[in-house]
């Protein structure tokens, strides 16, 4: 098991959620959409150097900032 940011993750790729660096402003909101620890999500793509990163989760397909996707800590295999 391997830890990453989401921003390093491939394209087409799962990992499940294990940390959120942020305040507890952040992990509301991502909480909100669907995203938090424990979570198993996919990364469909990533546009751009800094551009958003979209990502499966559940049934959602969500679009976060590069900012946002960078604080995100997955667990892959």
């Amino acid at each position: 098991m391997k830890k990453m940011s989401l921003i390093k993750l491939k394209a087409n790729r799962k990992g499940r959620i294990v940390e959120i660096l942020g305040g507890s402003n952040l992990q509301s909101r991502l909480m909100n959409m669907g995203v938090f620890k424990g979570k198993e999500i996919s990364k469909l793509s990533h546009v751009g150097l800094r551009g958003p990163v979209v990502i499966k989760s559940g049934r959602s397909i969500l679009a976060l900032g590069h900012g946002v996707a960078a604080k995100v800590i997955l667990e892959t295999e």
